[in-house]
């Protein structure tokens, strides 16, 4: 005999349709080439995305860099925290920029939506973007050590070894550059995302960095009156880099 009650009335499983997950995107197997007009209309185009939200992109912004900021008063246990804080805080940020795309509204509640939505992965990376660092230090550590050791380097050698180390940094930058998103939106695993990542700054080298001089240039310029520049300019770039993440890796 059933157990079901005739007179029950009918109930539902309740979910969260204000906040629901990001729908993974389409990523490309190869990421595309882009020119240097392109990388320089990624600012034009984060700038576009922003009228209607600009308070919400000011505001998880500016929330991001105090948290991440207060991390840093706890000694040890608070830089490991902001490890693995930031990249939790960047893919919210990052998803607040998808909704703004695809539906036409902001959230601020999506800056903590890495915090239950793919958080494993984005923890492991930042726990790989920490070994990496350790690694390279490391490594110049050791060189700068047997060169002290040896009595010195010649001219050439410290050319060489700085010329190595220009190709570290950017090398490291470009490794984690798109790793957030492509890992949030993309749905991609952390070692294919680190893969994608660095192949999308091999295959444009001269666009990115190019893209990266001239944001410098442009971030220089705001801090000039007391730092209040970077509250006009920081959500134009955090558009733009979601813009440069679409246009290299999106279907």
């Amino acid at each position: 005999m059933s157990d079901m009650n005739p007179y029950q009335q009918p109930q539902a499983e309740l979910v969260d349709d204000n906040n629901p997950p990001a729908q993974p995107l389409t990523i490309l197997a190869e990421p595309r080439k882009v020119s240097v007009g392109d990388a320089l209309g990624w600012i034009g185009s984060g700038h576009k995305m922003l009228p209607g939200h600009w308070g919400v992109v000011l505001g998880a912004l500016v929330v991001t860099v105090l948290i991440t900021s207060a991390f840093q008063i706890i000694p040890l246990l608070g830089m490991i925290a902001q490890v693995l804080a930031t990249p939790l805080l960047y893919a919210g940020i990052v998803k607040i920029f998808h909704r703004m795309e695809t539906e036409g509204t902001s959230d601020f509640a999506d800056l903590f939506a890495a915090f239950s939505e793919r958080t494993g992965p984005l923890i492991l990376m930042a726990l790989a973007q920490l070994g990496v660092m350790l690694l390279l230090g490391i490594i110049f550590g050791g060189l700068g050590y047997a060169m002290g050791a040896g009595g010195g380097a010649t001219t050439g050698a410290m050319v060489v070894i700085g010329l190595l180390g220009v190709v570290a940094v950017f090398g490291f930058v470009y490794l984690f550059y798109f790793t957030v998103p492509l890992i949030f939106l993309g749905n991609k695993g952390v070692g294919e995302a680190m893969k994608l990542s660095l192949g999308g700054f091999t295959r444009n080298v001269i666009p990115l960095i190019v893209y990266l001089l001239v944001t410098m240039v442009i971030v220089l310029v705001a801090a000039l009156p007391l730092l209040l520049g970077w509250l006009f300019v920081m959500p134009i770039l955090a558009g733009a880099y979601y813009v440069s993440f679409r246009q290299i890796f999106v279907e």
